[in-house]
């Protein structure tokens, strides 16, 4: 299949991901009596060395600058299983440090924590360690939320307990600004949605309204392959793709997606003599296992009929055709052929159509009407090879 390339920039800037706020894995303990529990105060390195009344923004100087604000959250999380949910209090005007403040279960003490930001960010437990979930929804907007940092730290035994940050909060993911033009780059294609599919997870960026440039944070990745799918805002469907990518977390990339409409991925034509039923063996790839073609059971008239002379191709009242991808392709159009050349496109799974003696409604995807038609003689197949 032919590709086109995705160009990236070079990386500018420490930035960080979204994080889908509705799975949350970490299980707050049962409200414990305040002679247990213990208030630690802690300082947070800053992120960047300007303070901004935003916790992240574009500075419109090719690089995102991203800064601690105060309220903001964060969770602590003790190795035994006790968590808090510190608040930054103060931060520096100068360096940009944060102090926050938080109380934890007494129990905690002298244990190894994890420290989360923002608070509300989903996590996942794997033999004690919390980690960022990968970002599968996004609105392509660049926001606070999209700064997710994961640090460790010590929580002292002693008996005024400090959190000695061991490892200060680092972004877990890269962020992006794509602009998705057409193939030659000559025009912006506004797209909603615009997929980002890449080691077999999909991270999908739904904007409000169709747009040609998106934020979008992923996690770092070394040398795979990334396809891009999108949906224009003329209900075309879009992509491109790129192998051998790799980019790295808390670096900023600008790429400029040259996407193209899905190729021609086969012709389904028929073969051989008139037959009587016609089946799957009736039928020639141009693209060897790209598709199947199944046929509807047959009606009064008899079984569907693949007719050579004359040439018709595949003939019955009130048949239908359905096509359907092989392992490892996406199908996104097909074209269907009557025998004197009109068409029926259904740019939508499942990819049908039907013969029938008069109009009907509603109708099964593409619709050939077999009063004027006298069978389906080629089938073009749109799509590309699955990510």
């Amino acid at each position: 299949m032919k590709t086109t390339k995705l160009f990236f920039m070079a990386a500018l800037a420490l930035m960080t991901v979204a994080c889908s706020n509705d799975d949350n894995d970490i299980q707050t303990p049962a409200e414990q009596p305040a002679n247990n529990m213990v208030t630690i105060t802690a300082q947070l390195a800053p992120k960047s060395g300007s303070a901004l009344t935003r916790a992240v923004a574009d500075n419109g100087d090719n690089k995102i600058t991203v800064t601690w604000a105060v309220y903001e959250t964060l969770k602590i999380i003790s190795a035994n299983g006790h968590n808090a949910t510190a608040t930054i209090t103060a931060v520096d005007g100068t360096t940009g440090a944060a102090t926050i403040s938080f109380n934890i279960d007494a129990a905690a003490k002298g244990q190894n924590c994890t420290i989360i930001y923002p608070a509300d960010a989903a996590v996942t437990e794997s033999a004690g360690e919390y980690t960022a979930n990968p970002i599968t929804a996004q609105d392509g907007t660049l926001k606070a939320a999209l700064d997710v940092r994961i640090g460790k730290g010590t929580i002292t035994d002693e008996a005024t307990p400090q959190l000695d940050v061991t490892t200060q909060p680092a972004a877990q993911f890269a962020i992006f600004k794509f602009t998705t033009k057409n193939s030659d780059a000559s025009a912006t294609i506004n797209v909603k949605p615009l997929t980002v599919t890449t080691g077999g997870q999909d991270y999908v960026i739904t904007p409000a309204s169709a747009t040609s440039e998106l934020f979008a944070a992923l996690p770092p990745i070394s040398s795979k392959a990334v396809t891009f799918t999108a949906t224009g805002s003329d209900s075309k469907t879009y992509i491109c793709s790129k192998d051998g990518v790799t980019f790295a977390a808390a670096k900023y990339y600008q790429s400029t997606l040259k996407m193209s409409e899905p190729p021609l991925l086969t012709t389904i034509t028929g073969a051989g003599s008139n037959s009587n039923p016609a089946t799957s063996a009736n039928v020639s790839y141009s693209t060897e296992g790209v598709a199947t073609l199944t046929f509807s059971e047959p009606t009064s008239d008899g079984n569907v009929v693949y007719s050579v002379s004359p040439a018709w191709g595949w003939w019955g009242y009130a048949m239908t055709l359905t096509v359907t991808p092989a392992e490892g392709y996406t199908i996104t159009k097909c074209v269907f052929y009557d025998n004197n050349d009109r068409t029926a496109t259904d740019s939508e799974a499942p990819f049908v159509v039907e013969t029938t003696v008069e109009d009907k409604t509603p109708k099964v995807n593409g619709t050939i009407l077999a009063d004027t038609s006298k069978g389906i003689k080629k089938i073009e197949v749109y799509g590309y090879v699955t990510p």
